[in-house]
């Protein structure tokens, strides 16, 4: 299997959610993504040459961009919990190489980051 172009329902709704900037209320993230995060990303901007502190909220934009690019494409995910609809998907982050994978609640209205950070697998779970 190959990757798919993301829909753009799914696009459009994580996108007005990272755009809140809302942790904890409506964006929630994995204990694992955040630890894995923060060390990615201190990497990646260190390697940018920023030392600057690491901060959740700056993937937001990122992420916000890769998914409102032309045909933005990745791998559909099942997840046992929570229930929702997931995808992971390359995206670029400070010049590197990002692995995401975001979950989208049947409310529509929260998300859960799994995954913010450099790829651990040299591809996608569908390729």
């Amino acid at each position: 299997m190959a990757q798919i172009e993301i829909p753009e329902v799914w696009r459009n709704q994580v996108c007005a959610i990272l755009a809140t900037e809302r942790t904890g209320a409506l964006i929630e993230w994995t204990a694992d993504a955040t630890t894995r995060y923060e060390s990615h990303a201190a990497a990646a901007k260190s390697q940018a040459g920023s030392t600057d502190p690491v901060w959740t909220y700056e993937v937001y934009e990122p992420l916000r961009n890769f998914l409102s690019s032309q045909k933005p494409t990745g791998c559909p995910v099942t997840m046992p919990v929570p229930v929702g609809e997931t995808y992971e998907f390359y995206f670029p982050f400070h010049r590197t190489q990002f692995y995401g994978k975001i979950l989208l609640r049947p409310d529509l209205e929260r998300v859960v980051i799994f995954s913010a950070h450099r790829p651990l697998k040299p591809k996608l779970s569908c390729e």
